[in-house]
Parts: C-alpha cells; structure tokens; sequence
C-alpha cells in the first residue's frame, strides 16, 4: 500500500529511449515519449448484409467459401472464424491465419478479442484440409474445445467447427 511521502514510495528503473533522426552520427538525440495510446478500429466493411443468415453448416460452408482463397484450399490450412448476431447473421469473417500444409496456428486470444469487439453472440470457426481428408484430427477437436471455453467466458455460443475441402465438407 501506498502511503505518500518518499519513504514507501516504489521507483521503478527506467532507461532512456535513444532515437536516432535523419543521418547517423556519433550525437544521439534523447526524446522523451509519451504513453502509447492504443486505437483499435473495427469494421463490418461495406459487404456487410444484415441478411446473410447462418440456418446450419450448409449456410456457413456457403459464406465461407465465399470468402477462403480458393488457390490455397490444397496447398495451405487457413483457419476462418465467422461471427453472428444475436439472430445468427452474419457480423463478418475473419481470417485468422494461413498456415503451412499441415497446419495453421490458432490464437483464442485473438480470436475472443475480435468476437468481442463486434459485440458477437456466436461464432463458427472454418479451416481446410489441404489433403482432403473431412476427418477432424485430435488437434482440430482439442482446439474447437478451447474456442469453445474461451467464448463461453464471455456468454459467446460457438456453434459449429467446419472442415472444408476442395470437394466438401464436415460439421464436427
């Protein structure tokens, strides 16, 4: 606890920022900076249509591949989230990586944070397969379980996860 005075007061070590403007040379120029202000902007984009309606994963595979690069559905994983309104439309699609060919990374932090920022209700993650396998491996469903408790902190209902491959698809 703070009490005042000097004493108890804590003092954190802090180095000087050294900027180095226009050419180099042997003069530094010390610049004190202010606390970074962090500005976040989302955006529903001028596609957005109060319309699209999410009824099942016929719908979502639909939207999806709307959306996924259809030149790297068999060369790179890439992993798509989809969020919704409260009546299941469709807030937006957010891609969240692309990957190598075997695998993608997957951020929940990221991903709850965008959900959040929209003011979600739901979401339906997509990934493909670029082997066109439809069968989710251990790692799909133990990172569809971790989606799945990360949105539910935050009263967020993930609703389905989709395998997409060139030919079709699987709800898991």
């Amino acid at each position: 606890m703070f009490l005042g005075g000097t004493k108890n007061k804590k003092v954190y070590k802090t180095e000087k920022e050294i900027v180095l403007i226009g050419k180099v040379s042997k003069k530094k120029t010390t610049v004190k900076l202010k606390t970074p202000v962090v500005k976040v902007r989302v955006s529903r984009g001028k596609s957005y249509d109060p319309q699209k309606i999410v009824r099942g994963p016929e719908d979502a595979e639909r939207f999806f591949r709307e959306y996924m690069n259809k030149n790297r559905i068999e060369g790179q994983e890439q992993f798509l989230v989809m969020y919704l309104g409260r009546g299941n439309q469709v807030l937006g699609i957010y891609p969240h990586s692309i990957g190598m060919m075997t695998a993608t990374m997957v951020e929940a932090k990221m991903i709850v944070n965008v959900g959040l920022q929209l003011l979600a209700e739901g979401a339906i993650t997509a990934h493909n397969h670029p082997s066109g396998n439809l069968t989710p491996s251990e790692g799909d469903r133990q990172m569809a379980e971790k989606l799945k408790t990360a949105f539910k902190q935050f009263d967020i209902t993930l609703h389905d996860n989709l395998i997409l491959t060139k030919t079709g698809s699987r709800s898991y």
